[in-house]
């Protein structure tokens, strides 16, 4: 297949682009790798050719990038990097994997989902250290040094990458108690008379959808919470409505413990992603495989 020989040309070019990108020249680059000068020189010249912008500006004792260079640079770096990765991988597994990764979580999603998961994952690589730091706030994941976060809602930070692990369905859920002492919401339109549990803190309305519609309800309650424990624990005690997840709702609901309010009002669902940096080690590429099989296997 001709498509496939001339991928693999264009691929060991830029392999020797970034190699010369890194050394600084050519004659340097030729040296690491082991080839001539021209060799190096005619694999670039056929990349520019085959893209059709020049790539460097060259001469016998200076060489530069050109915007269209700088700019596919990050590529062929990020090809050589990915390709040694996978390779470093497969030696890992080769053998017993091993190494640390260190990982965070928010406490309550964390100990519902992600510890049970990261004991399997312990019993099937013992040899891989973990570092788990439960924390419902956003840590810093280069500052902080850690590979793999647990994190709820859309990624907004465009240096890091997001796997989806979860789509758990919520609902809007009371106590009996807290029913019976304020009326059980009949509409829609009722929900903005009664007391929620607040959470997150930052929380100001609550989107439901009804007939194909989405309505913002707006929320206020004498209770709020930067915790997805203590949320739940209020509300068992009777102190307001909160949209729930399913993962902490089926269990009092099954008990009586809970109500359902208005069932027929569907609420957003909650999306888990696993982010990581744009480039993490071996054991983090394993214990994140790990996590998303999981999920799927386990219809989390």
């Amino acid at each position: 297949m001709p498509e496939v020989a001339s991928i693999l040309d264009e691929l060991r070019a830029m392999a020797i682009f970034a190699t010369v990108v890194r050394c600084g020249s050519f004659a340097a680059a030729a040296r690491e790798l082991g080839l001539t000068r021209a060799v190096v020189s005619h694999h670039v010249r056929a990349l520019e050719a085959n893209l059709g912008v020049p790539l460097a500006q060259r001469s016998t004792r200076s060489f530069s990038l050109t915007p269209a260079g700088e700019a596919f640079r990050v590529h062929c770096e990020r090809l050589v990097v990915e390709a040694h990765d996978g390779i470093r991988g497969m030696e890992l597994l080769r053998d017993e994997p091993r190494g640390e990764v260190r990982l965070t979580c928010s406490h309550h999603f964390g100990s519902k989902r992600i510890l049970p998961a990261l004991l399997a994952f312990r019993r099937r690589y013992p040899a891989v250290r973990l570092h788990v730091a439960m924390s419902d706030a956003n840590m810093d994941l280069v500052q902080q040094g850690i590979e793999l976060a647990v994190r709820a809602g859309p990624l907004k930070d465009s240096l890091l990458h997001a796997r989806k692990l979860v789509h758990e369905a919520t609902m809007l859920c009371a106590s009996p108690t807290y029913l019976r002492r304020h009326r059980s919401p009949r509409s829609i339109a009722d929900l903005e008379q009664h007391r929620w549990v607040i959470y997150p803190p930052s929380q100001r309305s609550v989107v439901v959808r009804s007939n194909g519609k989405d309505v913002e309800i707006p929320v206020q309650g004498d209770v709020v919470t930067d915790s997805a424990t203590s949320r739940l624990a209020f509300v068992l005690a009777g102190e307001g409505i909160a949209r729930l997840p399913a993962y902490d709702a089926a269990a009092p609901l099954a008990s009586g413990d809970l109500v359902r309010v208005l069932p027929e009002v569907e609420t957003a669902p909650l999306e888990i992603f696993l982010v990581h940096t744009k480039r993490i080690g071996p054991s983090a590429r394993l214990l994140r495989d790990f996590l998303l099989q999981t999920a799927r296997e386990n219809a989390w």
